[in-house]
């Protein structure tokens, strides 16, 4: 089963190059928001089994990709 961070990652991944998703977010930001996971990720994670799911280990997926990410 995939985790929350692999679901983060694939959505940096996927959306990699659009407006927006050019580098890593801050975190404590991104749980600011009403929707701290986008509604999709949300929806699938939950369609998975995962219960209640992190945003916070959503968002650290999603910087993951960064890492290793030539500037």
């Amino acid at each position: 089963m995939k985790t929350e961070k692999e679901f983060g990652r694939e959505f940096a991944e996927q959306n990699h190059g659009q407006e927006g998703f050019d580098g890593p977010v801050d975190i404590e930001e991104m749980l600011g928001h009403t929707s701290d996971i986008p509604e999709e990720d949300y929806l699938e994670m939950k369609r998975v089994g995962i219960n209640n799911p992190s945003a916070r280990e959503y968002w650290r997926g999603f910087n993951s990709f960064f890492e290793n990410y030539p500037n």
